[in-house]
């Protein structure tokens, strides 16, 4: 099995960089390119949508494009609220708050999937200066709004959080139709207006005033100068999960 890594220049912490760099493992190929997060996922999902290719290859993503990713993290729940709620005697069952620092939004489904199975949680989507996911909650604007910003967590430097489009389904009702027709939209013009009902049942799932948490950002490197990623003062930040338990309100 061969290993492919895309290695976004001078958006990683250089702990990060280092650690894809120094790998020494014949069957692992990094590769450093041009652009953010949402660029390098487009060439990857045009491979992935040429089938044909995908199963001569017989390719694989570890990335949250794969939904058996999703599935693990779904036990990731489950298994922290069995942590703080040891129990199962309680009636009711005490709702624990988990706070989801998201980017492409992969562990925030998986906590979206396992609340609509029962698990009773109340999810927090934590974002920072790339905030399409507060701004969607807060208002039914799923639409981008400019540059990715360069943050001190860049593992959450992302516009397009791709899964979304999984919690979308998830709350309209696995409604094939309507959920083609909004991605479509969004493909297009970059810009979606979520319907009411659809919106309404979002800011139900993830409430919350956290949901604008922002970490604080710096300039991006320019292409052309050397890159200042010794100075940066974080090893990044990965989409993880803080869990605490609150009151059912």
């Amino acid at each position: 099995m061969d290993i492919i890594v895309l290695l976004p220049l001078g958006r990683c912490s250089k702990i990060q960089e280092l650690q894809m760099t120094t790998v020494i493992e014949e069957n692992v190929h990094v590769f450093g390119v041009d652009g953010n997060s949402d660029e390098l996922d487009e060439p990857i999902k045009d491979v992935f949508a040429d089938v044909a290719f995908a199963k001569k290859h017989n390719l694989m993503s570890l990335n949250s494009i794969n939904w058996s990713r999703v599935l693990v993290q779904m036990a990731h729940h489950f298994f922290a609220y069995f942590q703080c709620v040891p129990s199962m005697d309680i009636c009711p069952l005490p709702t624990v708050e988990v706070v989801v620092p998201t980017g492409a939004a992969g562990n925030l489904a998986a906590g979206c999937i396992a609340r609509e199975m029962g698990l009773p949680i109340r999810l927090v989507a934590v974002v920072n200066q790339n905030d399409i996911i507060h701004r969607t909650v807060q208002k039914g604007d799923f639409s981008l709004s400019g540059i990715t910003r360069l943050t001190l967590a860049s593992a959450m430097d992302i516009q397009v959080p791709y899964n979304m489009e999984r919690i979308f389904w998830l709350l309209s009702g696995s409604h094939s139709g309507l959920l083609r027709a909004l991605m479509e939209q969004f493909d297009r013009t970059k810009n979606l207006c979520l319907p009411r009902k659809l919106h309404v049942k979002l800011a139900q799932m993830l409430p919350g005033p956290r949901l604008g948490c922002q970490v604080p950002g710096r300039r991006p490197p320019s292409p052309a100068g050397p890159r200042d990623s010794q100075r940066h003062p974080s090893a990044g930040a990965h989409e993880d999960s803080v869990y605490s338990p609150s009151e059912r309100r």
